[in-house]
């Protein structure tokens, strides 16, 4: 199989079949024997046709005779990979992406629309940029050159103001950084630099943000030795200010009620140098054992992981009893789309029913914490309801809890505010993903 065929089957599984970009991706790089340059490309392929997808559909309108939806589904993802590739990738000369998109309609079985494709893909290197020149500055136009739904737009405008819109749209057509977290219990931070940047590695610290680097490429990641797989763990640096803000400390009790996959679950022990008691639960089982299994080949053996479900009554044995827990509960990921470029396209309708269930998780998140104890909440995702509204409605509800000022000075100064209990971090001011974070402290008794 080669890139152009797996990043297909990929499109193909995510559209038709409702599959997660990240995880079809990785189950069919495993399954299909592709070089570096060939993963690298179907990676590309992938997440920007999914990306750019109302883009690629407003040109194929405007220049197929047939209308996307009633176009076969290979042939439609077929024609998507090849303006994706004829408009965003200047390194493919436009003779190989049409005369490469042709020969795929014979691999998924419309070898008689060969000519439909190449004359349409002719046309849209003809005119891609007259028509995208041509969009107006409406919250239409915006919609088709962003490809992101106006629900969006509206909402972030009205959330955010129209400067921060700007700045948000303009983010989402940049790859988003990467960044690792030093695993300090395997190496060091200095040991890691100097092992990486000698494989080709470009390693920048993160100010004010221990044992975090920015590493570029990415892909070189992949070919590093599996004695340095356990040295660090991808994390973006918007985790790893949330797990800084919680200022945990060693020999310390402390919860994290949502915590699969469990990277943060990881930096919070590594604060508390591995000392002291972390409790990590799930309601899932299955991660509960991938949870187990990671921290365990990691080296953390201050964590033992429980299976439970956050939006329950916790264990009465852990009641009252922590000193610090972590509640980063499921959310509608609107600050993770450049991760995962499908979330967009889901209409904020469809998270309604989100903001009960957050409320929910918090309060009984809040049943753990020990009188001067610290809990706090966050998501990966930029809708005030799931954010500030649950936040204020947990204060409202519990007067035993009072707002606790996060330690963040540069992310606060970054964003030209004043320190608060809350904060929410943008990509075009943080360089981070889109994240919120807000802090409570209980009450001790006078």
């Amino acid at each position: 199989m080669d890139a152009r065929s797996a990043a297909v089957t990929a499109l193909l599984r995510v559209q038709e079949q409702g599959g997660y970009s990240n995880l079809v991706l990785e189950e069919l790089l495993t399954q299909a024997e592709l070089g570096e340059a060939d993963r690298g490309l179907a990676s590309r392929l992938l997440y920007g046709v999914t990306e750019r997808r109302l883009t690629l559909d407003y040109l194929l309108n405007k220049t197929a005779s047939t209308p996307v939806k009633k176009m076969q589904p290979a042939v439609r993802e077929i024609l998507r990979v090849g303006v994706y590739q004829l408009v965003y990738m200047d390194k493919i000369p436009a003779f190989s992406a049409i005369h490469e998109a042709v020969e795929q309609t014979r691999r998924f079985g419309c070898p008689r629309l060969g000519g439909f494709v190449n004359g349409v893909l002719r046309q849209v290197e003809r005119q891609a940029k007259e028509l995208l020149a041509a969009l107006p500055d409406t919250d239409k136009g915006l919609e088709l050159r962003h490809s992101l739904p106006r629900a969006w737009i509206r909402a972030w405008r009205e959330a955010y103001g129209e400067t921060m819109l700007q700045g948000m749209l303009q983010s989402l057509g940049q790859p988003a950084p990467t960044y690792i977290r030093v695993n300090t219990c395997a190496t060091t931070t200095a040991a890691l630099t100097a092992k990486l940047q000698e494989l080709g590695v470009t390693c920048t610290p993160v100010a004010d943000l221990p044992d975090a680097l920015c590493v570029s490429p990415a892909a070189a990641l992949r070919r590093l030795p599996a004695t340095m797989a356990t040295h660090f763990y991808m994390q973006d640096i918007a985790s790893q200010w949330c797990c800084r803000a919680l200022e945990a400390h060693s020999g310390e009790r402390i919860a994290d009620v949502c915590a699969a996959p469990g990277g943060k679950t990881m930096t919070v022990a590594q604060y508390m140098e591995n000392t002291g008691e972390m409790y990590a639960g799930d309601i899932h089982d299955h991660k509960c054992r991938v949870l187990a299994e990671r921290v365990k080949r990691f080296g953390f053996t201050s964590i033992t992981v429980r299976q439970w479900d956050a939006a329950q009554p916790p264990d009465e044995t852990l009641v009252g009893t922590c000193d610090r827990v972590v509640c980063d509960v499921p959310c509608s990921g609107m600050g993770v789309i450049r991760r995962k470029p499908e979330i967009r396209y889901k209409s904020p309708d469809s998270f309604d029913e989100l903001p009960a269930l957050q409320l929910r998780i918090l309060e009984q998140a809040a049943k753990l914490v020990r009188p001067g104890g610290v809990l706090q909440y966050s998501t990966c995702t930029l809708r005030p309801e799931e954010n500030e509204q649950v936040v204020e409605a947990f204060l409202q509800r519990h007067p035993a809890f009072s707002p606790r000022l996060l330690p963040l000075p540069a992310c606060f100064a970054a964003a030209g505010l004043p320190v608060s209990h809350q904060l929410t971090l943008f990509p075009p001011i943080h360089g981070s993903d889109g994240f919120f974070i807000a802090a409570f402290q209980k009450h001790k008794p006078e």
